[in-house]
């Protein structure tokens, strides 16, 4: 490999090997740090035979760097990042030999970490609905959930809780089972469930149809929150309902997180989920109350901050292909139409289920994270 000249800027350096890529000479270049200079970017090119050809093309560039034969953006390369050695040869030559090396594990610590505690949380998860359904019955776990979910969900509301313990206290299996009950049991089961939780806007949208009226909210928000459990914003992010779930979603950062932690310093990763995944259940939380949970509000997130980086630092290197970024689109926007139907199917009164699907949270995840990408703070980090 042969050095061909440097570049103060890595858009230079990136524009220029764009160019050399495109007339068929393979290169790449290193970011370093000078004493002199401070950050410079070096072009080195792999082929001996162009290495004359691209240093009059370096210098041509340099004269006239607005010129348009320059301005040739696809196919970008991406920048390696090996292990190299500087060797002279017997005429003087600066040679640069590359030694390939192979990621360890803990260059994705923060991406395994997050993997790691998402499927130990759904194990732990799964033990305990299994545990609350042998002991207490379909209707504690209906209502009242796992202990686990009531400690990480966005909210558990007070009237949640009133409800768990009456099921508890009067031991009640099911539904069909409380119809069989002394009306005094019955009536305490009414009087709790009687109590009100936020449910979201969407409810008071659909009354708001029905009725015509504009309907008095005098539910709580945040009834958890507001009592120190600041937690909760986040770690709903952290549950999942089921196996194909979590795995769709495990999938989906491994293959983004290993993309981003390569490339940005993990506090700063770390910040950006926080982010994310905090803005995204506050919104889905006003939108549908607090039963949602999955990590793939970070997930459409992590892959609107790739695409914004592609857009305005494309020689950071994601490869994250276009198809990839449009199935993701694609899902985002099959799932709100999907429930978009089903809510209109809600306000004709013929069925009375839900979508049970998060998908304020894919869409505000998806922003929050292209608005982030933008932001400088989050580019490459300078190795």
């Amino acid at each position: 490999m042969r050095l061909v000249g440097t570049f103060t800027t890595e858009k230079q350096a990136f524009v220029f090997s764009c160019f050399l890529q495109k007339k068929g000479m393979d290169n790449t270049y290193e970011r370093s740090l000078t004493p002199k200079e401070g950050e410079v970017f070096s072009l080195w090119v792999y082929d001996e035979e162009a290495f004359e050809e691209a240093c009059q093309l370096y210098e041509d560039y340099r004269a006239h760097p607005e010129d348009p034969q320059f301005q040739v953006l696809s196919p970008p390369p991406v920048p390696e990042d090996p292990q190299e050695e500087l060797k002279i040869d017997g005429e003087g030559r600066i040679l640069r030999v590359v030694v390939r090396k192979t990621k360890s594990p803990l260059s994705y610590g923060l991406t395994y970490f997050f993997l790691l505690v998402c499927v130990g949380l759904f194990l732990w998860n799964e033990f305990q609905e299994a545990s609350v359904l042998e002991t207490k019955g379909s209707l504690a776990l209906e209502v009242g959930l796992t202990p686990l979910q009531q400690t990480l969900l966005f909210d558990y509301p007070n009237a949640m809780e009133a409800l768990s313990s009456v099921i508890a206290k009067d031991a009640i299996p099911s539904m069909e089972a409380l119809k069989e009950m002394p009306l005094s049991v019955q009536a305490e089961f009414k009087q709790a469930e009687s109590i009100p939780y936020w449910k979201g806007v969407v409810p008071l949208i659909s009354q708001r149809y029905k009725t015509g009226g504009f309907p008095q909210v005098s539910a709580p928000l945040f009834e958890q929150i507001r009592q120190g459990q600041v937690w909760r914003i986040f770690t709903p992010c952290l549950l999942h309902r089921d196996f194909l779930h979590i795995l769709f979603n495990m999938g989906w950062l491994w293959l983004l997180g290993k993309q981003i932690e390569e490339r940005i310093k993990r506090g700063r990763m770390l910040l950006l989920f926080l982010v994310i995944g905090s803005v995204a259940n506050i919104t889905q939380y006003l939108v549908s109350g607090p039963y949602f949970l999955g990590f793939s509000g970070i997930v459409v997130g992590m892959a609107g901050f790739i695409w914004s980086r592609q857009k305005i630092a494309p020689w950071e290197g994601y490869p994250l292909q276009k198809m990839t970024l449009l199935f993701i689109l694609c899902f985002v926007l099959a799932m709100f139409g999907l429930e978009l139907v089903i809510f209109g199917l809600q306000l004709f009164g013929w069925i009375e289920a839900s979508a049970n699907i998060a998908n304020t949270a894919h869409l505000v995840g998806g922003v929050v994270g292209i608005l982030l990408g933008r932001i400088r703070f989050f580019a490459k980090r300078v190795v």
